[in-house]
């Protein structure tokens, strides 16, 4: 997204129960199921301004796929396993990592924490997690960001259609754009190697070079 298409969307999702999850993976470029599977008591940690990444919630269809008992997702609203949630461990060993926390991330991962004020809270519960205190599902956030996307559009915005994989992308962008090195933007995204960054920066350094050549043009 571009700045203004970043600010739009943010505008209309504050009311969003999502909205915290939007900053926040704005704030980070974590990818979704990432922070779908952040647990506040052993993922965040204030003290030292990070954020554990350590592992991943997918959703598979349970006709197609069959999980393994031990990586089930147990439900807290019935005392039974949903089979169409599991945990896995990060995508390679380089998604294993640590993410530095801003000031406004921190903001916004206290704000989720008692979002939805549960009569019992439990301590392994999934930070991020719908009404009843189950773990997000793929779809579910997709279907939140189109509604909000249709919203912008019902109001005579041009708005492409966009996943939680583009949240990813404008933190890459905005860190790009921010002069932030290459190395230190593979290891906040956690990418296997130096060359998936580096394609990022080939995308956005042709826009960036040419807003540079603009600054200096009235100097000749």
């Amino acid at each position: 997204m571009t700045r203004e298409q970043q600010n739009l969307f943010m505008k209309y999702a504050r009311e969003s129960y999502l909205y915290n999850f939007f900053a926040v993976l704005l704030r980070t470029g974590m990818r979704s199921g990432e922070l779908r599977a952040l647990i506040y008591s052993s993922d965040v940690d204030i003290k030292a301004g990070v954020i554990h990444v350590r592992r991943t919630l997918k959703y598979e269809n349970k006709q197609e796929y069959k999980i393994p008992e031990e990586m089930q997702v147990k439900s807290s609203k019935k005392d039974t396993y949903e089979t169409n949630y599991f945990v896995d461990t990060p995508t390679t060993s380089t998604s294993i990592r640590d993410i530095p926390m801003t000031k406004e991330t921190e903001f916004f991962l206290n704000a989720q924490k008692n979002y939805w004020r549960f009569q019992v809270e439990r301590i392994d519960r999934f930070l991020f997690c719908t009404e009843n205190g189950e773990p997000l599902s793929r779809w579910r956030v997709q279907g939140e960001i189109d509604r909000i996307v249709k919203r912008i559009r019902k109001d005579g915005h041009e708005f492409p259609h966009i996943t939680s994989h583009v949240f990813r992308h404008t933190f890459a962008t905005r860190a790009i754009e921010e002069g932030m090195q290459p190395q230190i933007l593979k290891a906040i995204l956690g990418h296997s190697s130096l060359a998936m960054t580096m394609n990022l920066y080939s995308h956005v350094l042709p826009d960036v070079k040419a807003e540079e050549m603009d600054k200096i043009a009235g100097g000749f």
